[in-house]
């Protein structure tokens, strides 16, 4: 783990096949070395909890207690972190119609997503453009039993915990952060992040700006958003796209059809409450459309979403914390 000393403790590490990044600011009254301390100590944990997250739920490690879930269909006295990740999990499925579901995994892997996405080939990637989806929804007949955190999942069905890993495990970076008496941090998990209390460079929260997924040169800024305690994340196909039959293909799977997602929408960001939503959200209205995402995202409360157009559309719902004089107007 690397350390930046400044006026702010920042700390960066590697983990889930992203860096992982860490911000915080003293109080006017900490005391420099105590606070010193105290940042390391915390940012330690996060570390630890980082490395724990994806131990327990990685797909892509077979002694995982996820991947034990899904080889035996049935778990008894599941550790608290696969009972919890796995009923958040079902309660975002629930929440977004099964747009998000975690009962996938299936599906993706016989469309060749079998490894981490930085080690697929090109056959394998060009093999999405054919995926098919005969069992929907799977996660309706997912039942956990409180009592010996007991999980039973549907035969023929396993569990792809993906889709919220990265930004669960920020909230739960969030909390340590609070419990260690931290109000000003920020937690960055490969574009996942929770911003906390105040940038004091900045008073009115912290700055966030919104990369342009048409030409991705960190330079191209389409707007900045002033954020406070509140989780950021975007949903873009630009990113981890490529060329088939000379159509543009991508990761992002539609359940609806089991096809890339193909609907004019290049990127999508959500502010939401915490991160874990702001991430699901934002795959769930990328996936909706340019019509009926910015509907479903205003029906979220306290949540609001910047919609970026491959013909250079901007759709923003109600209350976009931007800064002034940073917004571009539809291109």
């Amino acid at each position: 783990m690397t350390t930046i000393e400044k006026t702010y403790h920042a700390f960066v590490f590697r983990a889930m096949n992203t860096d992982i990044e860490i911000l915080i600011y003293p109080s006017q009254a900490t005391n420099p070395t105590s606070f010193e301390q105290k940042a390391s100590a915390v940012a330690e944990k996060v570390r630890q909890l980082f490395e724990e997250v994806e131990a327990s739920l990685s797909r892509f490690r077979p002694e995982s207690e996820l991947c034990q879930l899904n080889r035996q269909g049935y778990l008894e006295g599941a550790s608290p972190l696969l009972y919890n990740s796995i009923s958040q999990a079902l309660e975002l499925a629930r929440r977004t119609y099964g747009i998000f579901d975690p009962t996938i995994l299936d599906a993706l892997e016989r469309a060749g997503y079998n490894r981490s996405f930085e080690l697929l080939d090109q056959s394998a990637l060009t093999s999405f453009a054919k995926l098919s989806l005969p069992t929907l929804n799977g996660y309706h007949y997912l039942t956990l039993e409180p009592v010996g955190r007991v999980i039973r999942l549907p035969i023929a069905t396993r569990i792809d915990l993906g889709g919220i890993g990265k930004g669960m495990t920020v909230d739960l970076a969030v909390a340590l952060m609070r419990e260690a008496g931290f109000q000003n941090f920020m937690v960055s998990a490969g574009g996942d992040i929770y911003l906390g209390g105040i940038d004091p460079e900045n008073r009115r929260g912290w700055k966030v700006r919104v990369q342009n997924p048409l030409k991705l040169a960190d330079s191209d800024i389409l707007t900045s958003l002033q954020v406070r305690n509140r989780g950021v994340a975007t949903s873009a196909v630009t990113k981890r796209s490529w060329l088939k039959d000379g159509k543009i293909q991508n990761h992002l799977i539609d359940p609806r059809t089991g096809s890339p997602v193909d609907n004019g929408l290049a990127s999508v960001t959500v502010v939401a409450p915490s991160t874990v939503l702001a991430d699901v959200l934002a795959k769930t209205a990328l996936i909706l459309g340019p019509v009926d995402g910015p509907d479903f995202i205003k029906r979220q409360l306290g949540c609001t979403a910047l919609f970026v157009g491959f013909n250079g559309s901007l759709t923003r719902t109600a209350g976009l914390p931007e800064e002034l004089g940073r917004r571009k107007n539809n291109q």
